[in-house]
């Protein structure tokens, strides 16, 4: 007799070029992205880990050999799938499915997002509905677009999302997601598609089988960024550096508002204000000015150079729009 716990598979999706962080994803891939001197690709794989899978599948298309290269000795129980081509979210799954088909649940989560949503109370939401997909919702944060009736059933999503205000409530989709191996037929193989038309003929076929869950229902607080565009990366690091926020439990805010990696140089000259987070073996030059800033790893910062909300990195700095 089959034990009743069940068997659960991951899914990262990590195969984009991460156009929004030019120049510096030319050399370095999104997921590699460090939170506090942790690479975002690990920060994903052990909260995955956590919440019971067993297996967990990637997909890559840009700089793959980098993020291949990184989990290797790793012992974590990830297989990679290159794309040749950019697939989009619903090819890029339909390109997995045939490693995670035989799980019984399936968690599904953006490579470039990090929060400290948890999955236990979609899956449980999913179970109890016998739903295809069970999207994990907040309602700010990203962009409200997915319109959800009173029994958390989704009723529209993407544009279409905006004529059903007035009837039903708008969330954002956090870029995490319960999946049913019976969905798997919905995504296709070897072509490009993308999700919203895949959820709309689910909900079409299926009426339903789509729901939501609200991480925010009950006043519940929620820590949720984007890793993938100067602003939203700037923005975590402030929300950890400052507001002391925790994304993940291997994530401990430090007592100040600057944090310094192992090696790093800092001169006694430099001046600071608001957060600062420097990198491994990086070097802050003398009379350095730097607000609101992330220093990557081995980056040099030249005598008397002034910085503000940035990303400086070997080469160059990308600077964010807007700020504090």
């Amino acid at each position: 007799m089959r034990d009743a716990t069940p068997i659960i598979s991951g899914i990262i999706l990590a195969a984009g070029y991460g156009e929004r962080m030019l120049p510096l994803t030319d050399t370095l891939p999104k997921p590699l992205f460090p939170i506090l001197g942790t690479p975002l690709f690990e920060i994903l794989v052990r909260k995955l880990m956590r919440h019971g899978a067993a297996d967990i599948h990637c997909n890559l298309h840009h700089l793959p050999g980098k993020i291949e290269e990184f989990a290797e000795g790793t012992g974590w129980p990830v297989r990679f799938h290159r794309e040749r081509e950019l697939l989009g979210t619903g090819g890029g799954v339909g390109n997995m499915a045939d490693g995670v088909a035989g799980a019984d649940i399936i968690l599904l989560h953006n490579g470039d997002i990090i929060s400290g949503l948890r999955y236990e109370s979609a899956i449980s939401l999913h179970r109890k509905r016998g739903a295809l997909v069970t999207l994990v919702l907040v309602p700010s944060g990203p962009k409200a677009n997915v319109a959800t009736d009173a029994d958390d059933g989704v009723v529209a999503i993407g544009e279409a999302a905006a004529g059903h205000a007035r009837r039903a409530r708008l969330l954002g989709y956090t870029g995490m997601a319960v999946l049913s191996p019976e969905s798997l037929p919905f995504f296709p193989r070897g072509e490009k598609a993308e999700l919203v038309p895949i959820l709309t003929a689910m909900m079409r076929k299926r009426p339903g089988s789509v729901v939501g869950w609200n991480a925010a229902a009950n006043g519940e607080r929620y820590a949720w960024g984007d890793a993938g565009s100067p602003e939203g990366y700037l923005a975590i690091h402030r929300s950890i550096l400052v507001d002391k926020v925790r994304f993940d439990p291997a994530l401990e805010p430090p007592p100040l508002s600057i944090h310094a990696g192992e090696g790093a140089v800092v001169d006694p000259g430099t001046e600071w204000k608001g957060f600062c987070e420097i990198g491994p073996r990086a070097v802050i030059e003398r009379d350095a000015r730097l607000e609101d800033c992330v220093v990557l790893a081995d980056t040099v910062v030249a005598r008397g150079s002034v910085h503000r909300n940035e990303i400086l990195f070997t080469g160059g700095a990308l600077k964010a729009s807007g700020g504090r």
